[in-house]
């Protein structure tokens, strides 16, 4: 009987938690940012599903390609200034507009900067977008569109600090649907390029609606203008260099451990790898965004850390294990999409990978705590370390096991790391590091 009636207390104790969540910004935040991650991630195999269809395979690597040049110009300028929104506008009040318009313009102006630096070199590590250099317009929308790829991310941050991720989903969304019919009807005729204008528009268009109407919904009185701020920018840049780095560890992770699977297995098993990361990249969400969510609950009240912690870690526990589980089951059939060779290599290395979500969530929840207490070296430390084991577990690993070395390495990586933090982590949470209230 009393088994009975603990069961029947299921149903009530999840409805109860869905309608505390619902009045929630932790947990609404959380919502929309995984519902953003989904939805532009679903929006963009339509988007490149679309250009394969109507642009010739050489046209879509030129398209890819300036995408991926944008892309990583926007990402270099960024200074790591995105972190520090979130933790510093809440702190900054009358000042905030303030902070966002400077950080704006230091990234526009490193955007621009690192596009005309991208195109003075493109003859030797890009050679077949070289073509960009003979145009005058070309040069133009090329600058302008990195410049608008660094502030489309700003403005997601600015709007996370605001705690108004409902804005950067509708933003998101909007580019994502709005680029897809630009390069089949309007843009066509420009090939490759077509397809890197469309995303261009579509991205200014998206920067646009932020800049003058979510942000200053959102921020009473804010204005977008170009402003230098060095007095606001000032106190920030130790901690945004600092994530800076921390994000250069954690790309490094993304960019590298793909190409040495590449070099050590050869590109059959690389595309094995490939498929199997990203289908894991998608339960990644889960926590990626209940971290997002709880960095900005955590900047607007760090008196309350704590509190925020347990519960987006029950966010984490009510949606990563059903999802693990799916993942586990479904993941022949799921590879099998791509072909059965896929299905019969990657099963057992998706199966591994996704084990790695539970520690990494420990690991992001101990990074996202010392990013509300501005502790910069201990987020260095913690990425540096991470980076580092799983490259050199890599390195190791898949020589002797093959394939499911790559994902024992990188589910060994977080396991070790979260073995260190995880103590921290419930000092945290059990309220024992306290000063004035508040977690140090």
């Amino acid at each position: 009987m009393a088994g009975h009636a603990k069961e029947s207390q299921i149903p009530s104790l999840l409805i109860n938690f869905f309608n505390q969540a619902r009045k929630s910004s932790l947990y609404n935040n959380a919502f929309y940012l995984m519902l953003n991650s989904a939805a532009t991630s679903l929006l963009g195999f339509v988007f490149w599903n679309l250009m394969a269809r109507f642009f010739p395979p050489a046209e879509v690597g030129i398209g890819s390609a300036l995408v991926s040049a944008c892309g990583l110009v926007g990402a270099l300028s960024n200074l790591g200034l995105g972190a520090g929104l979130v933790r510093f506008v809440p702190e900054a009040g009358e000042k905030a507009g303030r902070l966002i318009n400077a950080s704006f313009t230091l990234a526009g102006g490193l955007a621009l900067a690192g596009a005309l630096i991208y195109l003075a070199g493109v003859r030797y590590w890009s050679p077949p977008l070289s073509f960009v250099r003979e145009s005058a317009w070309l040069l133009i929308l090329f600058g302008l569109f990195s410049v608008t790829t660094a502030l489309s991310a700003l403005a997601d941050q600015s709007l996370v600090a605001g705690r108004a991720a409902s804005y950067v989903f509708w933003k998101n969304t909007l580019i994502s649907l709005l680029k897809l019919p630009l390069p089949v009807f309007l843009f066509r005729h420009l090939g490759g390029f077509g397809i890197f204008a469309a995303t261009g528009l579509a991205t200014a268009a998206g920067v646009l609606l932020a800049l003058f109407r979510f942000l200053p919904g959102v921020f009473r009185g804010y204005f977008f203008r170009p402003v230098t701020g060095c007095d606001v920018l000032g106190p920030v840049f130790p901690f945004t260099l600092g994530n800076y780095l921390a994000s250069l560890f954690n790309s490094a992770v993304g960019f590298l451990f793909p190409l040495l699977v590449l070099n050590l297995l050869g590109p059959e098993a690389s595309a094995y790898f490939y498929i199997a990361w990203m289908m894991n990249g998608v339960i990644g969400i889960i926590a990626g965004g209940t971290a997002s969510s709880l960095f900005a609950e955590g900047a607007h009240a760090p008196e309350n850390l704590a509190a925020q912690v347990t519960g987006a870690l029950k966010v984490i526990l009510l949606l990563l294990i059903p999802a693990a589980g799916l993942m586990i089951v479904l993941a022949p059939w799921l590879l099998g999409i791509f072909g059965p060779a896929y299905a019969e290599n990657g099963t057992g290395l998706i199966r591994v990978l996704v084990l790695a979500n539970f520690p990494q969530a420990v690991n992001l929840f101990f990074l996202t705590v010392n990013q509300v207490r501005k502790k910069v070296n201990l987020i260095i430390l913690q990425t540096g370390a991470t980076a580092g084991l799983t490259l050199s577990l890599g390195y190791l690993l898949l020589g002797r096991f093959g394939l499911a070395g790559a994902g024992m390495a990188y589910t060994l990586a977080h396991f070790t790391v979260a073995a260190v933090v995880v103590w921290p982590l419930l000092r945290a949470l059990r309220g024992r590091e306290r000063a004035g209230g508040q977690i140090t």
